[in-house]
Order: structure tokens, then sequence, then C-alpha cells
């Protein structure tokens, strides 16, 4: 509960899911009906919690789809591509005049802009393997010296200790504002919530990614409550921040400036940087074959599936063979060719 704060990737609340979750109802982490805690995962080094490990691995529990995954096609795939759909917390960002602890500030962080991001959008990390990620407009008024634009993204930490990243898109002038506005797009690689897989399609369909976001915004300085959506989408062009727009009337409070609290409104469509983002094109040939073993694996786990039931319904002891069953699923959904043997084996235990 330390991180049960109200961001959407590796704290708490994406972990959580449902009332712990921004906005509330998000699905929760499989493992978390389970019982697993977070450091049951994320495990505590020689200084304590102060020293908690941020990386863990799938393969601590899921040995035998770490080694099917090693040897698909999908083996330069993070899991949680595939295996988180939806994001929540932040879809923007915007700093303006405000109030900070009951003073004025130039800096005050408008950021109460909640809402689902799903798909999250899958980008190489800084050795080419595929990682899920939200992406969202950042910008921020009161920036004095004028900064250029950066093609494609920048890793914060390009050795890879982490895989975040940001697209600086530079600065904008805006009639009446607030000296020069700094724009950016925010990119994190997410690991929460796990579930089931996302279906094939959702990546082969098209070499274009679109994210559909909607959001709301109720910060207590600005205005009044409010809602709106944009879309993210990432092809061969680059990677842009689309239709940002209110879907209810934005009402100020006293002294609220829409410039302060939704720059965006005023920006323009500016939110896009350039470079190849698009989902590789499959092997067609590759793609039907890796579908058509998907589906005889399959079917002949449900063949094995109605034996171990009649079995059960017997009162006969098959907890070891339906643990078999279960280990030769997970191989056979990640990579279907490795599973025949398994599936081989299994068959003739289970007559």
């Amino acid at each position: 509960m330390c991180h049960a704060g109200t961001m959407e990737r590796r704290r708490g609340d994406s972990y959580l899911g449902k009332e712990f979750s921004e906005p509330a109802g998000l699905p929760e982490d499989v493992h978390v009906a389970k019982k697993i805690q977070c450091v049951d995962c994320h495990e505590t080094g020689p200084g304590g919690m102060g020293h908690i490990n941020r990386k863990a691995t799938c393969q601590d529990c899921h040995i035998e789809i770490e080694q099917a995954m090693a040897e698909s096609v999908h083996k330069k795939l993070a899991c949680a591509a595939c295996h988180v759909k939806v994001l929540g917390g932040y879809e923007m960002t915007s700093w303006g005049p405000g109030e900070i602890l009951s003073k004025p500030n130039p800096f005050k962080k408008y950021s109460l802009y909640y809402g689902p991001q799903e798909p999250p959008i899958l980008l190489r990390d800084q050795n080419g393997r595929w990682m899920p990620t939200k992406i969202w407009p950042n910008s921020a008024g009161g920036i004095k010296e004028n900064i250029v634009p950066k093609p494609g993204i920048t890793f914060r930490w390009p050795k890879g200790e982490t895989h975040d990243a940001y697209a600086l898109l530079g600065t904008f002038r805006v009639p009446s504002g607030n000296n020069n506005y700094l724009a950016w797009l925010q990119i994190e690689e997410v690991a929460h919530p796990y579930g089931k897989s996302r279906p094939c399609g959702s990546c082969h369909d098209s070499e274009t990614q679109i994210s559909r976001v909607t959001w709301k915004y109720f910060d207590t300085q600005g205005a009044e409550p409010f809602t709106g959506s944009q879309k993210v989408v990432a092809d061969k062009s680059g990677l842009q921040i689309r239709d940002i727009k209110a879907t209810s009337k934005i009402v100020p409070m006293p002294d609220g400036k829409t410039i302060s609290f939704a720059a965006w409104l005023y920006l323009g469509d500016i939110w896009k940087t350039h470079g190849d983002f698009s989902i590789p094109k499959s092997d067609p040939v590759k793609y039907r074959s890796f579908s058509k073993d998907l589906r005889t694996v399959q079917a002949r786990l449900k063949v094995i599936d109605r034996q171990l039931m009649k079995k059960e319904s017997r009162g006969d002891d098959v907890k070891k063979l339906r643990r078999k069953w279960k280990e030769a699923k997970a191989v056979a959904l990640h990579e279907p060719g490795s599973a025949e043997t398994l599936l081989d084996q299994l068959g003739i235990l289970v007559q």
C-alpha cells in the first residue's frame, strides 16, 4: 500500500485495480486473486524497503512458459506486451499559473486528467525488445528559451536501467499566453495489470497501432470537472496524439483560465514526433502456420480436459495430471510447435 499512488504503471493502483485504480473500476492484476504481494516478486535488497528490487521476471514462477517463449516467434516480446490490455492514470499534464500550498506559483501541475487508455502502444526498448507503453501529452508554460524539437524518442536511461522515454516536441508560442510552451510526449513502460492475453489480431490485423483514451478532469483548481478524449497513433510516419477534445462543457472556476490548466486547447496539432513506430508486417506463411498449430493444440487440450473431468467426477485423484495439463496448456498457447511432445505424453497418462 506504500505505492498506491495515482499513477498508472509500477505503483499499487495498477496492480490492485478496482477501487484503488485511477479511475476506479479498472481490472485488478491476475496475481492479486492468488494473494501474491508486491514484495513476493519485488524482493527487498540489503538496505531493506529502500532497496526494493524494481525489476521482476516472470521466469521465477513460469519457467516452462519462458522456455517456450525463448523458442517462439515472439521471443523479442515482453510478457506484458500481450498480457496488459488497459492502463489508467494521467492522460494529460499541463503546468501553468495556479496555487501551491495556498501561494501563487507559475508552475502549478494540472495533472488530474484521469482515464483509461486501451490498448498500450508497443515500442522497442534499448535492446530491441517490444514492450507496452503508456503515452500522454505534457506542456509547461513560462519557458523563456526557445527549444527545438528532437525527432524520435529519447530514453531517460540509454543503457537500459529503465525503459522510460520521452519525445521532445519543442517550444511553441500562444497568443496572450505564458512565454513559450514546452511540449513533450511522456512514454513509460507498463507492467500491470496482467490478465488474459490480447488477441492476435490486436497486433497483426494492422501495422498501425491506435490506442483510444477517455478522461475526466477533476483538479481542485482551474475548472469544474469535465470530460474529454484523444487517440494515440503509432504508424510508419511517427508517434502522435490526435483529436484531443473536451466532450463536456468546460466551466472555469473563479480566476481559472483555460490557458493555464488546458493549454492543449490552444497548442493545436503539435503532438507528434517522426519515426517508424508501426507493428512489423507479419510473415503470412508463418502467421497461418502458427494459427493452425494453435487451433490444433487447443483442440487436443479440450479433449484431454474432458477426459480429466470424467476422472474427477468419479473421484479419481488426478491432481498431478491436472497440473501437467495446465503446464502443457501454458506452453501450447505460447509456442504451439513445442507442445506436441508434452501433449502426446499427457494423452498416454490420461488414458
